[in-house]
């Protein structure tokens, strides 16, 4: 297991993932701001950066497996964007959880594990409302993501972790998202996943998200009031979500950093 002083002893050693952690420290300082190609780009960076670091350590099957997980995310996170592309967003961070799925593989099995994430799904899901366009798709994206979190989960390293960081980030966003009385929205600084777009009417300025009765609207149409507490479970969200696709890539004793 890569301790947190050994991934910065290797980052120090090898400089390949320093790259990462520079795109990470610029998304969060100065934010993606509002739908564009550059937006798109400097959200996606830190996955890239990632992706490039795995891609040149030629690690075999399971390194491929990883590499299009990361690309097929940043895919997913460029197509966020744009709120109406929200479902295509979806569909390819569904496709990625397929492929880390596919490299975690299914041995041990580990069926408490299993039954332990898909119960917790279940009772999770009682608590959102989709729009009716999405009563499907959610809980579908929400059983393949529980799916990877166990397979994640079943072997002992850093992508138990990754796995977990990224089902409670998910977690948080859909609650935010969907469940209920709680906006769909963005944060000035910390763009959530689904890349919530502000009204025409709203002022972009810093002073016009102070209130906690700010109309937004969500990609799916539907008119939402803005909550100070929401955007800060969205905000813990994304830095949750930045940590995990490092800790998704899985140590090999014989490949260093």
């Amino acid at each position: 297991m890569i301790t947190p002083s050994d991934l910065m002893k290797r980052v120090g050693e090898s400089g390949k993932l320093v790259p990462f952690f520079k795109a990470v420290g610029v998304y969060f300082t100065v934010g993606c701001g509002a739908p564009s190609a550059s937006a798109a780009a400097l959200k996606c960076a830190p996955v890239v950066c990632l992706l490039a670091c795995v891609a040149t350590t030629r690690r075999g099957a399971h390194g491929k497996r990883v590499a299009a997980g990361l690309a097929l995310s940043a895919a997913g996170d460029a197509l966020l964007v744009w709120p109406h592309l929200f479902v295509a967003g979806m569909a390819a961070f569904a496709a990625a959880h397929l492929a880390y799925i596919s490299a975690f593989g299914m041995r041990p099995l580990r069926a408490r594990g299993a039954l332990l994430a898909y119960a917790a799904t279940a009772i999770y899901l009682r608590a959102l409302a989709p729009p009716p366009p999405l009563r499907t798709l959610v809980p579908a994206y929400a059983a393949l993501l529980a799916t990877m979190a166990w397979r994640g989960a079943a072997n002992p390293g850093p992508q138990r972790y990754g796995a977990l960081l990224f089902l409670l980030s998910d977690a948080i966003l859909g609650y935010g998202l969907f469940g209920g009385s709680v906006p769909y929205e963005k944060v000035r600084q910390f763009r959530t996943s689904a890349s919530t777009l502000r009204s025409p009417v709203a002022d972009e300025s810093p002073s016009a998200g102070a209130g906690d009765d700010e109309l937004l609207l969500g990609a799916t149409g539907h008119r939402v009031e803005r909550s100070a507490a929401a955007s800060r479970r969205t905000a813990l969200a994304m830095k949750l979500r930045a940590l995990m696709p490092a800790m998704l890539w899985r140590r090999r004793k014989r490949v260093g950093l």
